[in-house]
């Protein structure tokens, strides 16, 4: 098989070849034969001392190979998970700079909406006798697939205190973030848990170690208890060797390192696999491997044919251990390559790589321009008032995702404001965006005016 990248260029000959090359066939099938089971390709997003702006890919015995540019991270590092989700890489960028989709092979990236600092994690202070918008102060976020209609769905998961809830967004459709139907139960996720989608469910990693499982089919919750006799040290969960793994261990320090598969699903049953000894291994190597974050990555087959673990490190090292001796054999190391020597992190900068055809989807600006009806309702839409177009945005998925592009967005601050007397707004506390009509402040006594703003406009 033609590696994706060649394979799509081909794309380019013909509109026969197009469409045979795009065929749910041809790509399920290139899949297959282009990713062998025990032949691990990694993808490595590190930012190194010869940083040149490129994500990378390396596999065991070849050279480190620049894979795509990583200039659509405009702040921040890179963090994509530990395994790829039917070829496509779910990555998060630190510093909020925002969350994305990448299909490595093609190069193809897709921006989630409203990642960067979600709306429900933005205080909103309730005026003219609404009620009080829920605010929520954490968020983690996964990506999974329905076997059913098969779609990408991205999931996260709010928490406060009192309650979670849950919002999906489904590539290549013209729809927003929209909540799911079942409630999500109570459980406290962190973001740098991104979720782990395996045997058709997405498994997020709470904080008392906990999993709360997520149906990408049903769109139903469930969850799964932890392994017996778990202590808190920096619980790990991914998939490894076909199974659901969970992994524990205090980073930086010589402790044992757990490592736990869940072998029967349905009766929540696991299974200890291993238990690395990291004082019995030589002070060099206990030394170079020390790291803020260790995670297992794939299971395979040594020179000498033994079955061994491959793990990977903040500092973007990667070593393997097998089930007997646990002496570590060092896989990669980004010193002396084109990537340059790694400062440690408590995030993984590498994942799992794999070979795929398939696209990231269109953006939501892409869809609504691409569709007659939408771009009608648009043109439309555009001239009604920002309460109206507010009201408008709860009729539909599609109308909610064409209101909240921002094509439309840029659009209706124009048109709306046409021939229109400024409006004078009085801010009543700038730290929350609180602000009222002065037609409606007229009347009122307050104690303190701290802005006004004799032109400010609202879409």
């Amino acid at each position: 098989m033609e590696p994706s990248e060649a394979a799509a260029r081909f794309r380019c000959l013909s509109y026969e070849w197009f469409a045979t090359l795009s065929s749910d066939y041809f790509v399920d099938l290139h899949v297959r034969r282009s990713n062998r089971p025990g032949r691990p390709r990694l993808l490595l997003a590190p930012v190194g001392s010869l940083y040149d702006g490129h994500i990378y890919s390396w596999k065991p015995g070849g050279p480190v190979e620049r894979l795509m540019t990583d200039d659509f991270a405009s702040n921040g590092l890179l963090v994509p998970n530990t395994k790829p989700c039917h070829g496509l890489v779910l990555m998060r960028c630190t510093d909020h700079g925002g969350y994305f989709v990448c299909n490595p092979c093609t190069g193809e990236v897709l921006a989630l909406p409203d990642s960067k600092l979600p709306l429900k994690m933005t205080l909103r202070i309730a005026t003219r006798g609404q009620p009080e918008a829920p605010y929520f102060f954490e968020v983690a976020y996964g990506l999974g697939y329905c076997s059913i209609t098969r779609q990408h769905k991205v999931v996260r998961l709010f928490r406060n205190i009192e309650v979670s809830s849950c919002e999906v967004f489904e590539l290549d459709t013209p729809a927003y973030w929209r909540p799911t139907a079942e409630q999500p139960p109570l459980c406290h996720v962190k973001e740098q848990k991104m979720a782990v989608f395996f045997n058709g469910y997405l498994h997020f990693l709470c904080t008392d170690a906990s999993i709360t499982t997520f149906n990408t089919c049903s769109e139903t919750f469930g969850s799964l208890p932890p392994p017996t006799g778990f202590v808190n040290a920096s619980p790990v969960l991914t998939e490894l060797d076909g199974y659901l793994c969970f992994c524990y261990g205090e980073p930086d320090t010589d402790d044992p390192y757990h490592v736990f598969l869940l072998r029967d699903y349905m009766k929540g049953r696991w299974e200890k696999l291993c238990c690395i000894d990291r004082m019995a291994w030589p002070e060099s190597e206990r030394m170079l491997l020390r790291s803020l974050c260790i995670a297992p990555l794939a299971m395979y087959h040594s020179d000498d044919g033994q079955r061994k673990i491959m793990f990977g490190t903040g500092s973007c090292k990667v070593f393997g251990v097998d089930f007997d001796s646990n002496t570590p054999e060092i896989l990669f190391t980004p010193d002396g390559t084109i990537i340059g020597s790694c400062e440690d992190d408590s995030n993984l900068p590498l994942c799992l790589f794999e070979e795929y055809l398939g696209p990231v989807g269109r953006t939501i600006d892409e869809m609504v321009l691409s569709s007659p009806i939408t771009k009608a309702w648009s043109d439309i839409l555009k001239w009604l008032p920002g309460r109206s177009v507010s009201e408008l945005n709860l009729v539909c998925r599609e109308w909610r995702a064409m209101i909240m592009a921002d094509c439309f967005i840029h659009s209706h601050v124009i048109h709306a404001n046409l021939n229109k007397s400024p409006r004078i707004m009085v801010v009543l506390d700038p730290r929350f965006g609180h602000y009222m009509d002065l037609k409606d402040f007229v009347g009122h006594t307050y104690l303190v005016i701290l802005y006004v703003t004799p032109s400010l406009v609202t879409a």
